[in-house]
C-alpha cells in the first residue's frame, strides 16, 4: 500500500495561536512540552496525552492515558489506536482542545467561518452592544462565551457549551429538562438522562459563566422544570 502524502492536524481552539499542524511519517505525541512532539499549551492536557502515528496502512490516533481524555467524534478513545480517514473532530480534555484532522490531499471545510481567531472578542453579529457587553453572550458561529464582551478561556467543553447554546437561543424562556438532555446528550434515549447528570452539567456551566456560582445570576432554576437563561444576570 502507499504510504500517505501527509496530513494536518488543524487546530481551532483551546491555545493561545491555533493554526494548522503538519504531521509526516513516523509517530507525533500530543502532550505538553518537554515530552510531547508536539505542543499544546493548555493546563487540561496532559504531558504525553496522545499520540498520532503514519505507517503503510495510513494514519491513526490513539490515548496515552491522559487524565481528561482524547476524545474523536465525540467518542472517547482508549490506548488501542482509532485509524483517520480525514475529516475527524479530535478533541483533548473533552473539548478543551479542538482539532479537525485533514489529509492533505483532500479539501477541509472548517465547521465555521473564522475559527481559531481569537482577536476578535465579539459575539453574533460581529460587535458588542451597551446590553450584551454588560453579561453573557453566547456565540454559536463561533462556540466561545463572553463574560462582559471577554471570552471565557479556557473555553467550555463540547457539552456544556450545546446546553448553554439552547439557554442562549431561548434565552428569557424557560428549557424544560427534557430539551436539555436531548441537546446535550444527543446520543442518549430520551428519558435515560438523569435530573442528577443535568445539574451536574449545569453547575460546571455556572461555575465558568457565573461571579458566584452559590447565587446564579444568568442560569436560573425553574424549579420542577428546567432552567432558563438571563444573559444580563
Amino acid at each position: 500500500m502507499v504510504a500517505p502524502a501527509g496530513a494536518l492536524l488543524i487546530v481551532q481552539s483551546g491555545i493561545p495561536a491555533p493554526g494548522a499542524i503538519p504531521l509526516d511519517e513516523g509517530l507525533h505525541v500530543l502532550g505538553r512540552i518537554p515530552v510531547a512532539d508536539i505542543d499544546f499549551d493548555n493546563p487540561f492536557v496532559s504531558r504525553r496525552h496522545a499520540e498520532i502515528s503514519c505507517s503503510d496502512s495510513g494514519y491513526s490516533i490513539r490515548d496515552l492515558g491522559s487524565k481528561n481524555g482524547t476524545f474523536v467524534d465525540g467518542v472517547r478513545l482508549s490506548e488501542h489506536p482509532r485509524v483517520l480517514i480525514g475529516g475527524e473532530i479530535v478533541e483533548l480534555g473533552e473539548g478543551q482542545v479542538v482539532a479537525t484532522f485533514a489529509l492533505k490531499a483532500g479539501t477541509v471545510t472548517l465547521p465555521h467561518a473564522g475559527v481559531g481567531t481569537r482577536a476578535a472578542a465579539a459575539p453574533p453579529g460581529g460587535t458588542l452592544n451597551s446590553a450584551t457587553s454588560q453579561g453573557l453572550t453566547v456565540d454559536p458561529i463561533k462556540r466561545e462565551v463572553y463574560m462582559a464582551g471577554s471570552p471565557v478561556v479556557p473555553p467550555l467543553t463540547r457539552k456544556e457549551f450545546d446546553i448553554l447554546e439552547l439557554l442562549w437561543e431561548r434565552r428569557g424562556e424557560a428549557c424544560s429538562k427534557d430539551d436539555i438532555s436531548a441537546r446535550g446528550w444527543p446520543e442518549r434515549p430520551p428519558g435515560s438522562v438523569t435530573d442528577q447528570e443535568i445539574s451536574q452539567c449545569v453547575h460546571r456551566i455556572r461555575k465558568r459563566v457565573e461571579p458566584d456560582p452559590g447565587a446564579p445570576r444568568y442560569v436560573e432554576l425553574m424549579r420542577g422544570f428546567g432552567y432558563r437563561l438571563n444573559p444580563l444576570g
